[in-house]
């Protein structure tokens, strides 16, 4: 009876992980260097800190389990009306970024006391605005994976209809659509941190040069 527990609840933490991981990744890294001005490399440690994090840390299993009792607390289920389901998933979402968030950035490595600041701001902002879809996302991948079967009203009878073995492939397919988004975000934008290392060189190799030739030119001079 224990060990089915366990398994079950190993079952859910690794889908609930999966599934907030394919939603709010490539929207984190979009967030992170595009607004709160993080290097590739920062946000890159910061996603791949938070992967570990959900996966290995039991983020993930803490989220979907907080997110089951706070709405088995205010009375929710999947037959509510949507429109209470997605505000209290913005509203727990938005809690629960502003106590992950600046754990996440601290393990990544940002010491910047004002970079993790705005960077726990737009994750509680991003709780506000992407907590209704992430709570979605963990029952649809609840839903496609056979965990739990999916009853909002919003759900598509199309694809509530499929059998298990096109909804465990179209698991696959969301969560590698995921990793290509983010990997073209970073592609898009520039690493800032690369950059401003590379300038003092430049300076220091252009003053070399300019020094040699104004050494030559005297020595030219003297031999004349």
């Amino acid at each position: 009876m224990k060990i089915n527990k366990i398994k079950d609840g190993l079952k859910h933490h690794i889908v609930d992980s999966t599934a907030l991981l394919a939603e709010s990744t490539p929207v984190f890294a979009a967030f992170e260097v595009g607004l709160a001005g993080m290097s590739d490399e920062v946000s890159l440690n910061a996603r791949l800190f938070a992967a570990g994090l959900t996966y290995f840390g039991g983020m993930g299993y803490f989220y979907g389990k907080g997110r089951d009792l706070y709405r088995k607390a205010l009375h929710i289920t999947d037959k509510t009306k949507e429109r209470k389901q997605t505000i209290h998933d913005a509203i727990y979402t938005g809690l629960f970024n502003l106590i992950a968030a600046p754990i996440i950035y601290v393990g990544a490595g940002s010491r910047d006391i004002k970079e993790i600041a705005i960077g726990t701001a737009s994750a509680v902002a991003f709780g506000a605005i992407n907590g209704a879809p992430l709570g979605y996302s963990v029952d649809l991948f609840r839903d496609l994976t056979g965990l739990k079967e999916c009853g909002r009203p919003s759900y598509p009878k199309l694809l509530k209809k499929q059998n298990s073995k096109i909804k465990k492939s179209l698991a696959v397919l969301a969560v590698a659509a995921s990793v290509a988004l983010t990997a073209g975000i970073y592609a898009l934008t520039p690493d800032k941190e690369i950059k401003t290392n590379q300038e003092p060189f430049r300076e220091l190799i252009a003053s070399e040069i300019k020094k040699e030739n104004l050494e030559e030119k005297t020595l030219h001079l003297n031999i004349k």
